[in-house]
């Protein structure tokens, strides 16, 4: 039982080592969307406009690459706290 708690502190610390810094992105992509959207909407990139660029097209590679990266390291955890 101690194993499994160890576990679950270790993942949910290493967890909201990404989550935060995740949210806050989102967060400040959509405020600066929406703060400098006259320039932006007139920006083109791909024949997009930046926008749709930004909150539609960028965000879910990003977020795919850290999901990857997380669930890699955090069976990596697993396994490490298991040979303990």
């Amino acid at each position: 039982m101690k194993t499994t708690e160890e576990i679950r502190k270790r993942q949910l610390s290493f967890a909201l080592k990404f989550a935060v810094p995740y949210i806050g992105f989102i967060i400040l992509m959509y405020l600066v969307v929406y703060l400098g959207k006259d320039w932006i909407v007139n920006q083109q990139i791909f024949g997009l406009p930046l926008h749709y660029f930004l909150v539609a097209i960028f965000i879910y590679p990003v977020t795919w690459l850290i999901f990857g990266y997380y669930v890699k390291r955090a069976n990596d955890m697993e396994d490490e706290i298991k040979k303990q």
